[in-house]
Parts: structure tokens; sequence; C-alpha cells
């Protein structure tokens, strides 16, 4: 698949590190010659500089019979722009543009496809969708949800007085007495995909796969309890801001929103009535103790610059707020948050490169989710009456290595049933099964699935 990314910021450079290592065939375009030369350096994929809506720069990038081009800079106006001369001029079958402003979709400019535009990605809403699964969850750590299915991936960090550590997964099992997977691990900056004999050890990253009931029991049995989070406080009242707090009211939650913006904050009292709104700098520690902000039970930070997030999240912790979620995007910050007390970190980077990998693959796949900073991905297909794996056990499909079936949702006379499966397993036609995989393995695990 030949796939032309326009644009190399974060959610492009991130989008072409995941594609690159499952194999595809990817071409960057970056109008600013150090970013350029830098994603050269970092990336095995051809960059080509320039400005994505040049028609130059797209012949030289090879556009015209590619499957797919995204446009993913900063600017909406010159990805909208990008794709309408793509459109236009070359063979391509499907176009995405990333549209930050609602007032365009709003519109309903863009519905019109002789635009040119097959999809479009709000990085804003689909961080806000990420927050709204973390705190259904309790904020007691990220939650990816499978659609149509009560399956849930979640993560969980092991620090040295963690009950899972030093346990291997056998023992695992005995210990929590309950179905579950243990999907993969990351350790070291590398991703392992674990055996019975495997031993979880202080720092690793894990994420495990079962029902939401199962996942409930297990998180209270070693400790992770689930809270009612009905006072929240969300810092910055902006696009993520603002969606979030539409969520948490319509839910019946307690809303105060900090934003040290004034105008803004007249904007937002409009908006929501429901909500208390402080026109604050959230960075000023007295704050906490003027506005009692220490009594809520959930904080989420969602101002523009991260390491405010991280560091308001960690205070808020410190405090007593019992559950903290920051908007992060940048890895170090991802990687680290966990270690510093950080319940659950929200990245609005992979959570649009999610939402552009499931409407690359479409067919059976119904859901898309990068985990490991890209270098692993969570994938559910659904399973065709002609699919050739229809009937077949598990052990006979030869998953590449590096890839596992980690759970099956069943379709019942009046509901479906979530399944953890072993290796006589026999799957069905109506079956949506959930994979983890390495990148470099997704490719091959695709062919499997949708041949």
């Amino acid at each position: 698949m030949k796939i032309v990314i326009a644009g190399s910021g974060e959610v492009g450079f991130h989008l072409a590190e995941q594609l690159v290592a499952s194999n595809q065939d990817v071409v960057l375009i970056e109008k600013d010659p150090a970013r350029a030369r830098f994603v050269a350096d970092h990336l095995d994929c051809l960059v080509v500089r320039g400005e994505g809506g040049d028609p130059e720069v797209l012949a030289e990038a090879g556009v015209d019979g590619a499957d797919t081009f995204i446009a993913v800079s900063n600017l909406d106006e010159v990805n909208i722009v990008s794709c309408l001369v793509v459109a236009g001029r070359y063979k391509v079958k499907t176009t995405i543009a990333r549209v930050r402003s609602l007032q365009y979709q709003h519109s309903g400019i863009l519905n019109n496809t002789l635009l040119g535009i097959n999809y479009i990605v709000n990085p804003e809403i689909e961080a806000a969708r990420a927050i709204m699964n973390v705190v259904a969850g309790g904020a007691t750590g990220k939650v990816l949800v499978f659609e149509g299915t009560g399956i849930q991936m979640r993560n969980l960090f092991v620090d040295q007085d963690s009950p899972l550590c030093g346990r291997s997964l056998q023992s695992l099992h005995r210990f929590l007495q309950d179905k579950f997977i243990i999907a993969g691990i990351s350790r070291d900056d590398e991703v392992i995909i674990p055996h019975g004999e495997t031993v979880l050890e202080p720092g690793d990253r894990v994420f495990i796969v079962a029902s939401r009931a199962s996942i409930e029991r297990i998180f209270r049995k070693i400790g992770h309890r689930h809270h009612h989070l009905q006072k929240v406080v969300v810092v910055g009242g902006g696009r993520i801001g603002g969606y979030v707090t539409e969520f948490l009211i319509s839910s019946g939650r307690s809303v105060k929103i900090v934003e040290k913006d004034y105008e803004r904050c007249k904007l937002l009292a409009e908006r929501f009535p429901e909500a208390l709104v402080i026109n604050e700098d959230i960075s000023d520690e007295k704050i906490f103790a003027d506005e009692q902000l220490n009594l809520a039970d959930l904080l989420v930070t969602t101002t523009p610059d991260e390491a405010l997030n991280m560091l308001t999240a960690v205070y808020a912790k410190s405090l007593g707020v019992k559950r903290v979620v920051p908007v992060v995007n940048k890895s170090g910050y991802l990687n680290v948050a966990e270690q510093l007390g950080i319940d659950a970190s929200v990245s609005p980077k992979v959570s649009s490169v999610g939402a552009i990998l499931k409407y690359i693959r479409r067919g059976n796949v119904k859901r898309v989710y990068s985990i490991f900073e890209g270098k692993a991905e969570a994938i559910e297909f659904a399973i065709s009456p002609d699919s050739r794996i229809a009937g077949k056990r598990i052990r006979e499909l030869k998953l590449p290595s590096g890839s596992l079936v980690v759970a099956v949702n069943r379709p019942t006379v009046g509901g479906s049933r979530n399944l953890v499966p072993d290796g006589d397993f026999v799957l069905e036609a109506g079956d949506n099964v959930v994979t983890f995989a390495k990148a470099e393995q997704v490719d091959a695990l695709e062919d499997l699935f949708l041949h």
C-alpha cells in the first residue's frame, strides 16, 4: 500500500513511523528544511521538500496512483486545499484531512464529496473521546474499548510494590482467578509478547485484556479501586476542555473549569451555565486552597502547555485529588507519567493516529489502537461468512510471530458473549476478534484476517 503524508509534525511523524514499521510504502511531504532533515534521518521513507498542495511537489512524491493521501499539517486550510488538489488532479483512492476547526464541519462544505475529502479527523475530538473512556473506567489507567463488545484493554504500571511484580503469568492467573490475557509488555523500550513463564518486572508497562466485569474485579484485587468521579476539575477551556466538559455535564457530574483567559471564561460560562468557571492561572498554587480544588475526585488538565499539564497533575495528586489525567503528546512525558503516579494520560496525537489507521484499513477492521508509542497495535477484526479462517482453531491460523488473538466477542440470541480464547478455540463467522501485534507484524496479520 502506498501512502503519501503531507505534514511531518507530531501526528504525521508518528503515523509515518507506524506505517513504515508495518511495511507500507510511505512518502512524507514537509516544507520546513530542518524538519525534513530530521524526518529523513529518523524514518526509513522518502521525504520530499515542499508544500502539500503544490502540484509539482505532489508529482515528485508520486501521489498519482497512491492508495491514500493524508494531509496533517498544522493548518486546516492547507490540509483542505491539499486534498482538493489531489482529488482534482490525481488518481488516489482515499484522501484524509486533519481539520481542527468545527466551523468548517458545521458549515457543511466538507460534506460535499466534490471537495475531495473522504475522511476528516479532529485531534481534539479524538482526545476528548479517549478522556471520556478513561473517566468511564474510573481513571485507573488507559482504557481501550472495542466496538459493540464488553471487551476492554487497560494498561498497568508495575512498580516494586505492585502485587504483580515478580509473578509469572501462570502464577498471576492462579493469584487473580479470573479470565484475562496479558497482551503485551513494554520493557526497556522493547515490546514483549509474553508467554506463561514470562515474569513481570519493576518498570514494566502492561496491557491486560478481559471483559469489563473481569477487569474491574482484577483491578480491585490489586488495589486499584474504582472511584465514582463525581466532582471534576477541568484545567484549560480550549477545544479539548470544552468537549470534555460537555461530556461530564451530560453524565451528571459537577464540573469546575479553570481558565486564565477572561474572554474565554465568558464564553465558557455562557456555554456551560451548570459549571463553575474560574478565571485564574492554574500555576498559582493558591488557587487549590482558595477554590478547594484539592477536594475534587478527578482533575483533567487540557492546556496547550504539556509540561504545565503534567506538573499540575502531579501537584494535584500530592494534595489529595483522587485521580488525575493530563493531556500530553511528547513520548517522553507519556513514558514517565505512570512513574510519577499519574493515573492516565491522553495524547491527541496517538488518538488521531488510531482514527486514521482505522479508516485506512476499513474493510473488516472495526477498531485500531496505537500501543506503546506506535511499537504495537490492537486491532479488532470482524469475521465475515466467507472468511477463510471461519471454522478454524486459533492454533491452526499460524499467526505471525509477535501477534496474539487476545479476546473474542461472539453474538448470541439477545446479546453477545465475551470470551478469552486458547489455542483450541474455534473462530466463527460473526465473531469480533481482538488482536495484539508488534507493528512489524501488522501487515501479515491483516493478510490473514482480511483475505
